[in-house]
């Protein structure tokens, strides 16, 4: 006697497959057919930068979200349109997909500069990983303005470092205006605080040259005058070199670890104060 349930087993695979390569395709193109329930686009910008913001990146993607609901899944490709944004310097990460709800859903990490940098070749952010993001009208946001001539000896992320520094600490964020690199490489400092400059040299012993910094504005500054000195020097070890801006002024006692001297480091006119639109700090020393 011929045993019936394998064929019939066969015979139910068979029908199985049938149904499935008819089903799958219909359902394919009864969903391709359906029209979007809308569109929700999330940033996750966590550092709360507003650099990309979600009517910028609708204009990314050609305007399609303003009328989206006018539109089928099989007339949007959500391959070319995640390559699309992905494409874009101002984003980290991007996912396109479509929700249970049938709404389009577009979930962005943005980049988050940290400074604005300004060279030869013109105006580019870099993010904290030194990666460079276009300066785009659209795009603003603000962080320290970084100037100077820049190298492959020299390039702009070697002020990361000192940037970071300066932007966990309220204090030196709002007395920074502007850094500038020379072209010997080192790093000068613009403040707010109008009238001087102040050479970091380079961004090592970061937190020792500031602690200088503050102890030359809190002890020497309200003795010689706010205007006395045109550029400041922390790039050496356990002094600062302070450059009179009138030479005829008397001297008078002032902290020991000040060394003035008379163009002897050779400063040049590098170290001159960029014009800066940032509004001067109230002088007061000790909020410094």
């Amino acid at each position: 006697m011929i045993n019936r349930y394998p064929l019939l087993a066969c015979a139910l695979v068979v029908l199985l497959v049938g149904y499935l390569c008819f089903a799958i395709p219909a359902a394919g193109r009864l969903a391709r057919a359906d029209r979007f329930a809308g569109c929700r686009i999330a940033v996750a910008d966590s550092a709360r930068t507003g650099f990309v913001t979600s009517a910028e990146l609708a204009q990314e993607c050609d305007g399609i979200t303003s009328h989206i609901t006018e539109l089928t899944r099989g007339q949007v490709n959500l391959n070319d349109l995640e390559s699309r944004l992905r494409a874009s310097d101002k984003i980290e990460r991007v996912n396109v997909a479509v929700l249970n709800n049938g709404a389009l859903a577009i979930d962005v990490v943005p980049m988050v500069p940290v400074a604005r940098v300004f060279d030869s070749h013109g105006s580019y952010y870099i993010n904290a990983e030194g990666k460079r993001i276009s300066a785009d009208p659209r795009y603003h946001v603000d962080v320290p303005v970084v100037v100077g001539r820049f190298t492959e000896k020299y390039p702009a992320k070697r002020l990361l470092p000192m940037l970071s520094y300066i932007a966990s600490r309220p204090e030196l964020d709002a007395l920074v205006s502007t850094l500038k690199q020379d072209s010997r490489g080192d790093i000068i400092l613009v403040p707010s605080i109008r009238g001087h400059v102040v050479n970091f040299g380079d961004t090592s012993m970061v937190a020792d040259k500031f602690e200088r910094l503050r102890t030359f504005y809190r002890k020497v500054m309200p003795v010689r005058g706010w205007e006395t000195y045109d550029t400041l020097s922390v790039k050496w070890r356990g002094q600062i070199v302070a450059t009179h801006r009138v030479k005829a002024l008397a001297p008078t006692a002032v902290a020991s670890s000040v060394e003035e001297f008379d163009e002897a480091d050779d400063l040049g006119t590098i170290l001159t104060p960029l014009h800066t639109s940032a509004a001067p700090l109230p002088e007061n020393p000790d909020t410094i």
